[in-house]
């Protein structure tokens, strides 16, 4: 069943038409550079762009890979002094994404985008001996499903607002077993931001978010800076990424930097596998509405090139480091960053190398 819905993704991938800024997809931050007015903006009104930023998305298909690394799955936290950890091989970890972004408003005074997100994580893993978690995601992967308005509304030449309000459906549910107990998130974030010349603009605010892998609330800081010369350039959207741009000429550039990825997955099929562990200890596994607390940071090489017309290749090489990928209980609920409260069962994920390759429709 795996093979056949990696299938489908595949045969869908190939006739989108596919577009993105960059290669962490849209599971990074907000990332409200994403926009694109359909005319010119009057000269009372800023607009949402600086001179030289990476092309601006609004179809995008990717594809990621991580090659073998090891999953440690732990013991349940009330197990006391009873090991029932057990270490898999992730033999590889791949993961498609569709994405889209396109404005439904698009006035000087406003502008209001409409962003589609789908994103299917697979993992080919051994020696499991039957860990629910292991089993878990060597059956069912992981899906993320989400829907983002994304408001840009300039005040006059110099200041702005940036806004963003969604929901997303995470989980262990696949393409044709769609799953929504439990897995609905609400990202919001708000900001006010400066716009004090063409190369330079940026803001501030606070987000509602999972960057951590749980629930937090989040100061966000925006900063895009051409400088003189226009050949380099800093995109960062903090804490969740950051990079240094350098501009080969209109048709190519390369960034240097960093990206969190967070988010939390419902996973449904928990009990179910739980219970076919051992008899002795599946008791101890045993819990409501569990959820996988997930997130990372990404650091790497990002190279775009322009292939024809609006038609964009990226390709992006980099080491990815675990920042958690714990078992929490009870569902959806604020994990603030630094709680020293347990997790109903915490893993070692081990870092690894991983390789993203995309297509995207850029807008002109």
């Amino acid at each position: 069943m795996k093979k056949f819905q990696f299938l489908v993704i595949l045969i869908l991938i190939s006739v989108a038409v596919h577009a993105q800024e960059d290669s962490t997809f849209v599971e990074e931050e907000f990332d409200f550079s994403d926009f694109e007015l359909a005319t010119e903006p009057a000269k009372a009104f800023c607009n949402n762009k600086v001179l030289g930023q990476s092309p601006t998305t609004l179809i995008g298909g990717f594809y990621d890979y991580m090659p073998e690394h090891s999953l440690i799955a732990g013991s349940p936290v009330n197990s006391e002094n009873v090991d029932l950890s057990n270490q898999g091989t992730i033999n590889s970890s791949q993961r498609l994404a569709l994405t889209s972004n396109l404005p439904i408003v698009s006035r000087n005074n406003i502008l209001v985008n409409f962003n589609l997100v789908f994103q299917r994580q697979f993992y080919d893993i051994s020696g499991s001996n039957g860990h629910p978690l292991l089993e878990t995601l060597n059956e069912n992967g992981l899906t993320r499903m989400g829907a983002l308005f994304t408001v840009f509304k300039p005040l006059n030449d110099k200041n702005f607002f940036l806004g963003q309000i969604g929901f997303e459906i995470n989980g262990d549910y696949a393409l044709n077993d769609i799953q929504t107990s439990n897995a609905f998130r609400f990202p919001v974030a708000l900001l006010y931001g400066w716009k004090p010349s063409d190369r330079l603009m940026y803001a501030f605010g606070m987000s509602r978010t999972y960057l951590g892998g749980a629930l937090n609330y989040v100061p966000i800081v925006y900063y895009y800076h051409t400088f003189k010369n226009q050949k380099w350039g800093i995109e960062a959207v903090l804490p969740s990424r950051g990079s240094l741009r350098y501009r080969f000429d209109s048709k190519s550039l390369i960034k240097a930097g960093f990206t969190v990825i967070g988010a939390t997955y419902a996973l449904n099929d928990w009990s179910e596998n739980a219970e076919a562990y051992s008899p002795e200890v599946n008791e101890l596994f045993a819990a409501e509405a569990v959820e996988l607390r997930r997130s990372e940071i990404r650091t790497g090489l990002t190279y775009q090139r322009q292939l024809f017309g609006f038609f964009w290749f990226s390709a992006e090489a980099g080491y990815r480091i675990n920042y958690s990928f714990e078992l929490d209980q009870d569902g959806d609920f604020l994990r603030f960053f630094g709680n020293d409260e347990p997790y109903f069962i915490e893993n070692e994920l081990d870092n690894a190398m991983y390789f993203t390759v995309g297509i995207t429709y850029t807008s002109p």
